[in-house]
């Protein structure tokens, strides 16, 4: 098995599974683009992103630096426009 690495990926649903996954990739470095299809879902997405990195920087898991190079990954947006180059 090979590794596989991503620069760009985008996620297309910013429920549960979706900004779970956008979580995971921005934490691993890639940028992420999170869309939706209007603009409070993505909010609701990346909101919860952020809620998440809070409780981890809570529990000793990750670092406040961490928290903010993670959230400076993740743009949202409500058009798959927004796939391009992903």
């Amino acid at each position: 098995m090979s590794n596989i690495s991503f620069k760009s990926i985008a996620v297309i649903g910013a429920g549960t599974m979706g900004h779970g996954i956008a979580q995971v990739a921005a934490q691993s470095g890639a940028q992420v683009t999170l869309i939706d299809i209007n603009q409070e879902a993505v909010e609701r997405g990346r909101s919860a992103i952020e809620n998440n990195l809070n409780k981890g920087i809570a529990k000793g898991k990750v670092s406040e630096a961490q928290r903010d190079e993670t959230l400076a990954r993740i743009a949202i947006s409500t058009e798959l426009s927004g796939c391009k180059g992903a």
